[in-house]
């Protein structure tokens, strides 16, 4: 594109906009693309825990869609500061981020081609969709569209830019008078880590070549700031790891050692090897866009392939260099279960944690319950205390997901999404409510044993039955929430109709038992409300599971 004449002030302006608009083409298509595959976003993530080629793979396809390894490191300290991912899993998901991140220069590759003006055209595409398809999908789908189109915007604007520098002797003469490998290293680190972008750096430095800018001198001197880019781009994860619990600060410095290490491995042979840069330039015809795309994607291919056989040596040295805390007793606190801040810039991942986290808090819930009902079944006023802990957890970790749940409503979510949080929103409460039946239990339990009140074998077996049902009915429903499997909702409602039958024939004995005179008087009102409530606990984990009907 022909900018005219322009000056070195008015280039650099034109740059720095280039560059804006090119970033955020990539932010809006990021966003975009979770809002269309939320789903499978999380799906894919859930597959890094695989093994450590399918954690590459996921990683370098994570950051191939949200075109920033940042972000996909911050995802993964937020995994394993929730205790979700592993070390291993997370080192493995880490290394493929470093290879997806070059899809960005693959994309500025294009610009040598005539294809700009119709890429360019993509941005009314879209725009013309949003205002024509009301749907939501498909103005999500027109946003993406023009926001691929916005990145090619933003590319034509930088090389347009170029002119004025290129023209400028003194810009040339500064660029090629840094030689010295190891500045040009540390220039591509710092560039980097303030930008907190590497896929832009890279960018820049591609239209730079395009336009006879060539940092260092020519040779291999832009291969250097290539490498330093790599070391700059932990910047984000480092500073995402302040909080962190300990396995999440080793994911960060697992994140800088490889590639630390992987440039200490390469970046001898390329100073020793003068002519390599030459090599590539030979191979590709003179190109300079493609020798430098090429060497950024093989350079972080051959780190990940050198080191996967080594993971586990390398998670054992940040171990060694970050040592486990000592342990200290905590009562329930936020970060306990799945949901971490970091997740909260991919809406998507935020809430599929979200989904988890209710399941667990479900789960604490249930558990206070069973321990409750022990404590009246035992009349053992010792247990009391521990299911008081549980209970308050319970109502703890609820309020963190209703605060979560908020500040994830705040984002730019997915009409999908919207629904699930609605649904999580009515989970929570479901869950609360079981943990105050079990309360109820608690207090029935300190009257049995104030009064001296006692059931029979028969009775304390077939109250056992109904909560061994409950139980059932609570794995059931754990199952459909997390897999949104509708087609188990019949089995749910089967269990709960079998809860159902039991409370009435619990009572139905008990009435008996009273007209026989086996049954003492004070027994009844405990008797029917504890039947009651292991009743009403069924009917909220049933009102969980029927909850996915009205996504």
């Amino acid at each position: 594109m022909n900018f005219g004449e322009l000056g070195t002030a008015e280039s650099a302006i034109l740059l720095l906009v280039g560059i804006g608009v090119f970033l955020l083409g990539f932010k809006f298509l990021g966003d975009n693309i979770q809002k269309l595959s939320a789903a499978k976003m999380r799906n894919l993530f859930n597959k890094a825990v695989a093994n450590r080629f399918a954690g590459v793979g996921v990683g370098a396809l994570a950051t191939a869609i949200f075109q920033s390894s940042a972000v996909t490191t911050v995802m993964v300290v937020g995994f394993v500061n929730a205790g979700v991912m592993t070390l291993t899993q997370a080192a493995a998901v880490i290394m493929g981020a470093n290879i997806g991140t070059t899809i960005t220069g693959w994309l500025v590759w294009l610009d040598q081609f005539d294809v700009m003006l119709y890429a360019m055209l993509l941005t009314l595409v879209g725009l013309v969709m949003t205002m024509v398809c009301k749907k939501n999908k498909f103005n999500t789908s027109g946003i993406l569209i023009a926001s691929l189109g916005l990145v090619f915007v933003g590319l034509e604007i930088m090389s347009g830019s170029m002119s004025g520098l290129a023209s400028n002797g003194a810009i040339k003469t500064a660029l090629q008078s840094v030689t010295n490998p190891v500045l040009l290293l540390l220039i591509g680190a710092g560039v980097t880590a303030i930008v907190q972008s590497s896929s832009a750096v890279t960018s820049v430095l591609v239209v730079m070549a395009q336009a006879g800018l060539l940092v260092g001198g020519g040779g291999n001197g832009i291969l250097f700031v290539i490498m330093g880019t790599n070391i700059g781009s932990c910047v984000t994860s480092i500073i995402s790891s302040f909080g962190a619990n300990t396995n999440a600060k080793r994911a960060c410095l697992y994140h800088l050692l490889f590639n630390v290490i992987g440039t200490l491995i390469i970046f001898p042979f390329v100073c020793i090897f003068d002519g390599f840069y030459d090599m590539l330039y030979g191979w590709f015809g003179g190109n300079d866009t493609t020798c430098i795309t090429f060497f950024h994607t093989t350079f972080n291919v051959l780190c990940t392939a050198i080191y996967l056989p080594f993971v586990k040596y390398l998670v054992k040295l940040c171990e060694i260099i970050i040592p486990d805390r000592k342990k200290k007793n905590k009562k329930a606190t936020a970060s306990e279960g799945y949901m971490d801040p970091r997740f909260l810039n991919t809406p998507s991942i935020a809430i599929g944690q979200l989904v988890k986290q209710t399941t667990y808090t479900a789960g604490v819930a249930v558990k206070s319950l069973n321990a409750a009902f022990e404590t009246f079944i035992n009349q053992d006023e010792t247990a009391i205390d521990g299911v008081k802990q549980d209970i308050e957890k319970v109502n703890s970790l609820s309020k963190e997901i209703t605060e979560y749940l908020i500040e994830v409503s705040a984002k730019e979510v997915s009409l999908n999404d919207e629904k699930i949080i609605n649904r999580l929103h009515g989970d929570n409460i479901s869950i609360v409510r079981i943990a105050d039946i079990a309360d109820n239990i608690l207090g029935y339990t300190g009257k049995v044993v104030e009064e001296g009140l006692n059931f029979s074998d028969i009775v304390k077996a077939d109250l056992r039955k109904m909560m061994n049902i409950l139980n059932e009915q609570y794995e059931l429903v754990v199952n459909i929430v997390e897999n949104n499997d509708v087609l188990k909702i019949k089995q749910s409602d089967e269990l709960e109709d079998d809860i159902d039958a039991c409370k009435k024939q619990l009572l139905a004995d008990h009435m008996k038992r009273m007209t026989r005179g086996e049954c003492s008087p004070e027994n009844n009102s405990l008797f029917v409300s504890l039947v009651s409530n292991i009743e009403r606990a069924a009917d909220h984990l049933s009102i969980m599971a029927h909850s996915l009907e009205d996504k």
